[in-house]
């Protein structure tokens, strides 16, 4: 009895201490200038070298962490504000130590460090007036302007990036002090070959300001403030480069692992490809295929060029015997015959109908939340918040909806919040500016929460010209048999309603979330966009699993696959690319009266046989025409404004992506190469 009395008062004793432990808090509010909380502000706490804890501010401004008792440093940042870092805060064992901030509007100004500043207890600041320090230096005490301590930008490549933190952690750890170095991109452009590396950089440089100074970081150190055109990423599709990207990665079983693991197998892959009887696309068609008892084997909808991708057996046992094909078009159902393996041809169809297209497009926004993404989050949010300003003047003719759906985890604050799609875009700016990062913890995050939520519950087009899902993301969903489950359902139902699922991975994804990407991109007919260190921004990102990839600014790499997703050949046969600054530059020349607006691009005829004639408003840097399996079986350079003749008749039937460069930009749009 005594033993037992013994080990509780033990096990009581080692409770009250760790209740004294977690009694040891930081807390307070952040304010800006007029005294209005600031909801989703990054607070940073480090010892030294050594990151400790991190937090965002909730709805009403306040943050709360639980910390050992000693003497920290403390960084708030918060995008579109300055930053500020009080250094040596003592941290009382057992109360609650009260550090409230006040932050000023300005993304590009000066960043204030306040020196060894005091901080009340919670008791001190309830016999006095409650303090904050954003504007007040104390006697004695040395205020430092970071900008202050900027030198010319060197030449070579900047340090090598941090290590990624654990899940959970918001922020990477990594040293306390500023370095004196600018901020630069990871690798010059440069310094890598256009030909002879795997990776191909065109005019990423480094971001400055109207004075041409570094701009200086809002939260972390060497980064700049928070705009669009930061982020660098790159794009891989591995339906363009299925036969030598692919089948090679089957056959030498790398992904064996990865299928089994998810339950995805793109392996029997067919395409096809629908038009009317003058070559016109049929767009947003319903394509069945089915078995030989009637059975639906998949379903998916034609795209912007007539085409769609069906699979067999792609979550496991595929079906054995004939299969054939059947597309929905205006109500009616027509009976298309066998499918064809991709291996063996394309399935190209006519049927008769008049030349028509739906004018909407969707687009959907899916993002993790989570504290993880705390690096990179502030950042992509201010570009996509870019992209959508862009994607209006680049597709004018278009009826354009967006929502959105933020993620976390079970557990947290919530699971999913969303935005419904609708025509109000301002609705949906509003809506992504006042998401900020937080929760999580653990690795996998509510992934397949995030899909039903955009799949199912988004009130998608009945009838469009694209509809597309960017799922933005740096973990991997939980591994219990009813959430794969889950995924497997979304995927299938997303390429039924004929939703293009477009990954866009952040740092911190492994290996093995990066192949399910891959896998959602391939089932839906999307693709699988990555950042990359190229911007020096956020922790570690995965090297991809691809070839050779073109380094692009991650708002011009979204526009451009926005725009050839949408693009359609005209009734006369004519296909059209926009640049999204042609717009701005229409009105301004229309504005000055200097001359007639500057037209899209135009080629045609799409589809072509034997040649099609490309009209180029403006000198191009670059024009290169890829086969399917990524390979540039034409590539101009230095072209001049004017019209321009590209050969075809010697390519292989099938789907080519023309691309476009221009200064610094770069747009496509595809061809189809069709035989009599």
């Amino acid at each position: 009895m005594k033993q037992v009395l013994v080990l509780l008062c033990l096990a009581l004793l080692a409770l009250s201490a760790f209740k004294l432990n977690t009694g040891t808090v930081l807390a307070g509010k952040i304010t800006d200038q007029n005294g209005e909380a600031l909801i989703g502000v990054n607070i940073r706490v480090t010892k030294g070298s050594t990151f400790i804890k991190g937090a965002v501010s909730d709805v009403e401004g306040k943050y709360r962490i639980e910390l050992e008792p000693g003497a920290y440093d403390v960084e708030f940042s918060y995008t579109g504000f300055e930053s500020k870092r009080i250094l040596d805060v003592n941290v009382q064992a057992a109360q609650e130590t009260t550090l409230d901030m006040t932050l000023h509007s300005g993304a590009l100004l000066e960043e204030v460090v306040v020196v060894g500043h005091a901080v009340k207890s919670r008791r001190e600041a309830a016999r006095s007036e409650a303090a904050t320090y954003s504007d007040k230096k104390p006697a004695g005490r040395k205020e430092e302007s970071r900008s202050a301590k900027r030198k010319s930008a060197p030449t070579t490549a900047a340090k090598p990036a941090p290590a990624p933190a654990k899940r959970g952690d918001p922020y990477r750890a990594e040293p306390a002090t500023y370095d004196d170095a600018p901020y630069t991109p990871a690798i010059a452009k440069d310094e890598l070959s256009r030909e002879s590396e795997s990776v191909v950089l065109y005019e990423v440089a480094p971001p400055d300001d109207d004075t041409g100074k570094p701009v200086p970081t809002p939260g972390r150190p060497g980064q700049p403030a928070p705009r669009a055109g930061l982020l660098t990423a790159g794009e891989w599709n591995d339906l363009h480069n299925w036969s030598k990207h692919w089948l090679d990665l089957q056959a030498d079983g790398e992904i064996d692992a990865y299928q089994k693991m998810y339950g995805f197998y793109p392996k029997q892959r067919y395409t096809l490809l629908l038009q009317n009887e003058q070559e016109l696309p049929i767009t947003d068609a319903a394509i069945q295929m089915l078995d030989q008892k009637g059975t639906t084997v998949w379903e998916a909808r034609t795209d912007n060029m007539g085409r769609a991708e069906l699979w067999n057996g792609l979550n496991g046992q595929a079906t054995t015997g004939n299969l054939t094909l059947q597309a929905w078009v205006d109500g009616e159902k027509h009976k298309l015959g066998a499918a064809k393996p991709f291996a063996e041809s394309l399935n190209r169809h006519k049927i008769t109908r008049e030349c028509k297209h739906a004018q909407n497009l969707d687009i959907v926004w899916a993002v993790d939340a989570t504290g993880s993404m705390g690096d990179e989050l502030e950042y992509l949010k201010t570009e996509l918040l870019d992209v959508i300003g862009s994607v209006k003047a680049v597709n004018p003719d278009l009826a354009v909806r967006m929502g959105s759906v933020f993620y976390r985890d079970k557990g947290d604050e919530y699971i999913t919040k969303s935005s419904a799609l609708n025509h109000d875009i301002a609705k949906t700016v509003d809506y992504i500016r006042k998401q900020f990062a937080g929760g999580g913890g653990d690795y996998p995050e509510a992934v397949h929460s995030a899909l039903e939520e955009a799949i199912y519950r988004q009130p998608w087009s009945t009838e469009a010209v694209a509809r597309i899902c960017f799922l933005v993301l740096d973990a991997s969903p939980h591994q219990e048999p009813a959430v794969l489950e889950s995924l497997q359902k979304s995927i299938r139902e997303a390429a039924k309603k004929g939703i293009r699922i477009v990954p866009v991975s952040a740092s911190g994804i492994q290996k093995d979330t990066e192949f399910l990407m891959k896998f959602f991109g391939l089932a839906t007919n999307g693709s699988y966009v990555f950042l990359t260190d190229h911007s020096g921004i956020g922790g570690k990102h995965l090297e991809p699993t691809t070839d050779e990839y073109k380094v692009e600014l991650l708002n011009d790499l979204l526009v451009r696959l926005i725009t050839e997703y949408t693009a359609v050949p005209s009734c006369e046969g004519k296909s059209t690319i926009r640049f999204h600054d042609q717009q701005a530059q229409s009105g301004q020349q229309q504005g000055q009266g200097n001359g007639e607006s500057m037209g899209p691009i135009v080629y045609y005829p799409n589809p072509a046989s034997h040649h099609f004639t490309l009209e180029l408003p403006f000198d191009a840097d670059k024009v290169t025409l890829y086969d399917a399996e990524g390979k540039a079986v034409r590539s101009l350079a230095q072209l001049s404004a004017g019209t321009h003749t590209v050969p075809v008749n010697d390519l292989n039937e099938g789907f080519y992506t023309l691309r476009i460069w221009k200064g610094g930009q770069v747009q496509s749009g595809k061809v189809v190469v069709v035989r009599a």
